[in-house]
């Protein structure tokens, strides 16, 4: 039977919202397991406002997103077949399954974020609802075909999450002083300065200077992308600058301050001779290594 690449990378949009239904029930139901859980073995929680309560459950479902989404990124880049132009030339399902996981986490997660409402709660909504919205068209429009390998790409932001629920998790539970702590702020700027600031920039490059205009895709596809990919991006690299950033000059500045200065016009002469600092233990306590022998 003839290859018939048309079909080969068809959009199956009845299959997509299968996926993407079940992976919203299934964070859904993850979300009330950990608020459950959490009640009976964190003894913490119990001590939680609602809306932190929220919160923890929402780490612990979008730390589960995060990995999921990033093994299925790469394994559909990997799988599917890419021309020069990184359109794909197979079934472009992989992909289309990754993105269904990503929409009924981020429908979900919107839901969370309405009902328990937190600080800068619009910002959360708004965030959300853009990040959607390309792969909602990309995932049912069946002319969207050709946006798939950027789109992969951009979900792979979702590394920098790993670092930053970490911290969060360390903070609800009372250990922002302890060196893991300080570890986690420090993997968390570094991952987003990669994932969130320097990827969906190049990316922006990339529509501007090889995808632009929309001659290997759909309007109806191209253009949402376009314009919620430079929301997204301003809204990663605005975090990382104002946010992050500040935060980092902050620490080390503090901890600058915070170190002692000896001034050589008071420093104490040593109280033992600099060359029996690192001499084995000998019978006569006088000795030096220059062999002056008794004083």
């Amino acid at each position: 039977m003839p290859h018939d690449p048309v079909a080969a990378t068809a959009i199956n949009a009845s299959v997509n919202a299968a996926i993407a239904a079940g992976f919203f029930v299934f964070f859904a139901g993850v979300f009330r397991f950990s608020w459950t859980y959490s009640m009976l073995h964190n003894p913490k929680f119990a001590s939680f406002s609602a809306a932190e309560k929220a919160d923890w459950c929402s780490r612990i479902n979008s730390t589960i997103h995060a990995v999921v989404i990033v093994i299925g990124v790469l394994y559909a880049i990997i799988v599917i077949d890419w021309d020069k132009d990184y359109l794909p030339t197979s079934s472009i399902q992989p992909a289309c399954t990754a993105f269904s996981i990503a929409i009924g986490y981020f429908l979900c997660d919107l839901i969370v974020v309405l009902a328990w409402p937190v600080q800068m709660q619009y910002v959360f909504v708004i965030h959300h609802i853009v990040a959607v919205i390309p792969y909602i068209i990309n995932n049912f429009v069946s002319a969207c075909t050709g946006c798939q390998f950027g789109l992969l790409l951009f979900l792979l932001v979702e590394i920098a999450t790993l670092p930053l629920n970490a911290r969060g998790f360390m903070e609800s539970m009372g250990r922002a002083n302890s060196p893991q702590h300080t570890r986690s702020i420090y993997a968390t700027y570094v991952t987003w300065a990669v994932t969130r600031t320097l990827l969906p920039v190049y990316l922006l490059y990339v529509f501007w200077s090889f995808s632009y205009p929309a001659d290997k895709d759909d309007d109806v596809c191209f253009y949402p992308n376009l314009i919620c990919a430079h929301i997204i991006a301003a809204f990663c690299v605005g975090v990382f600058c104002f946010v992050h950033t500040p935060e980092i000059v902050a620490r080390w500045k503090s901890a600058v301050e915070a170190t002692p200065v000896v001034d050589p016009a008071i420093a104490t002469e040593p109280s033992v001779h600099p060359t029996k600092q690192y001499k084995a233990n000998v019978v006569n306590d006088n000795y030096t290594a220059h062999g002056e022998g008794e004083v």
